[in-house]
C-alpha cells in the first residue's frame, strides 16, 4: 500500500466532507511527507493533499495548526478594528503628517492575517506549503519596514535628527525588507536543521534590531521632555514581548520538554504568535501615542509630507518583494519538474 493510500479517509469529495461535518481524522509525524514535520509535534498533522474547504473547515476542530490560525487572525481583526476607530479622529486622505501612520497601520493588519492565511491553506500541497510560507516572510519583511516608516516619521530622538544616519535610515530599512525576503524564502530549500531555523530567525531578527536603534536610544538617552512622554513605558515593554518571542521560535520550548502534550494546545508557535501580537500591539500604541503628542516637536523636520515617502516605499516594497516570491516559486516548481 502505498503512502496516499493509507491516507485514503481523506480522499473525499466536497460533499462528503460537508456531510461528514469537521470531526476529520488527524494524522501523526511519521504519516505525513518530511516537509510538514514541526520539531517535537508527534500528533494533529492535517492530511497534506487537503482541498482548500478541508482547510478551511480544519481551523474548527483540533489540529496542531487551529490555534496558529486563530492567534493571528483574531489579532488581525482587532488592528483592523482598531484603525477603523483612529480614522475617527485622524484625517489620513488630508493631513500629510498621518501618512506615514497610514502605512504603517495598513500593512499591520495585514501582515497578522497573511500568517493566517499560510496557516490555513499550507497542507494542500507541498508546493502549497512553501509558496504559502513564502507569502507570510514576504508580509513580514514588509512590516519592519512600515515600522521604520513610523519610526522614522514619529519617534526619532532629537540628537538623531539631521544626520547620516536619519537620512540613510529608511533606505536601509528598504534593504533590509528586501534581505530578510531573500533570505527567509532561501531557508524553505534546506533541509530541517538548527541552522536553518537560526538562518530563518536572524533574517527577522535583523530588520527588528535595525527598526529599533532609535527606539533604544531614545529610552537611553532621552531628553527631560522625550522621558516625559508617554509612548516611553509600551516603546520599552515591548521588547519584553519581542524577545520572548524570539526565544520560543528559537528554543521551541514547551514541547521540546515533552513531546506530544502541546501538540494542539500550547506549543511554542502558538505562543510565538501570541507574544509577537501583544508586542506588535505595544508597539502600535507608542507610536500613535508619538504621533499624537510630538507633532509640534517634529512637524519642521518632518520628511513624510509627500505620500511618496511613506505609502510610497511601502508599495514599491511590496511590489519587489511579490516578484522575490514569484521567483523563488517558479524556482521551487522548476526544481521539482527536475527532479520527476
Amino acid at each position: 500500500m502505498n503512502f496516499w493510500d493509507r491516507l485514503s479517509p481523506w480522499n473525499l469529495g466536497y460533499v462528503s466532507v460537508l456531510s461528514l461535518g469537521l470531526s476529520k481524522p488527524t494524522y501523526k509525524v511519521d504519516q505525513v511527507p518530511e516537509p510538514f514535520h514541526e520539531y517535537f509535534i508527534v500528533s494533529g498533522y492535517r492530511h497534506p493533499k487537503s482541498t482548500a474547504v478541508q482547510c478551511i473547515l480544519s481551523l474548527f476542530y483540533a489540529t496542531n495548526e487551529t490555534l496558529n490560525f486563530w492567534t493571528h487572525f483574531l489579532p488581525s481583526l482587532y488592528f483592523l478594528w482598531s484603525l477603523c476607530g483612529l480614522s475617527q479622529s485622524v484625517d489620513f486622505l488630508n493631513d500629510p503628517f498621518s501618512y506615514p501612520l497610514l502605512a504603517y497601520l495598513v500593512v499591520w493588519c495585514v501582515f497578522p492575517l497573511s500568517s493566517a492565511i499560510a496557516h490555513t491553506f499550507n497542507t494542500m500541497s507541498v508546493h502549497a506549503r512553501h509558496i504559502c510560507f513564502f507569502i507570510d516572510y514576504g508580509s513580514n519583511s514588509l512590516f519592519s519596514l512600515a515600522v521604520a516608516v513610523g519610526y522614522r516619521a514619529y519617534i526619532f530622538p532629537e540628537y538623531f535628527s539631521n544626520t547620516l544616519y536619519s537620512d540613510f535610515y529608511l533606505a536601509g530599512a528598504m534593504f533590509n525588507s528586501i534581505l530578510c525576503t531573500v533570505c527567509a524564502c532561501q531557508t524553505r530549500f534546506m533541509k530541517r536543521s538548527y541552522f536553518r531555523t537560526a538562518l530563518r530567525l536572524s533574517a527577522f531578527a535583523l530588520p527588528y534590531v535595525y527598526d529599533s536603534v532609535p527606539v533604544i536610544g531614545r529610552l537611553l538617552l532621552c531628553t527631560p521632555e522625550e522621558c516625559a512622554l508617554s509612548s516611553q513605558l509600551p516603546h520599552a515593554r515591548q521588547f519584553i514581548f519581542a524577545i520572548t518571542a524570539a526565544f520560543l521560535y528559537a528554543t521551541h520550548i514547551p514541547e521540546r520538554l515533552n513531546p506530544g502534550k502541546f501538540d494542539i494546545i500550547g506549543h511554542s508557535h502558538q505562543l510565538f504568535h501570541i507574544s509577537t501580537a501583544i508586542g506588535v500591539m505595544d508597539q502600535v500604541a507608542a507610536v500613535v501615542l508619538d504621533f499624537q503628542e510630538r507633532r509640534a516637536i517634529i512637524k519642521d523636520d518632518f520628511m513624510f509630507a509627500s505620500p511618496l515617502y511613506s505609502i510610497g516605499a511601502v508599495t514599491s516594497i511590496l511590489v519587489i518583494n511579490t516578484c522575490i516570491i514569484l521567483l523563488f516559486s517558479y524556482r521551487l516548481i522548476r526544481a521539482t519538474k527536475k527532479t520527476n
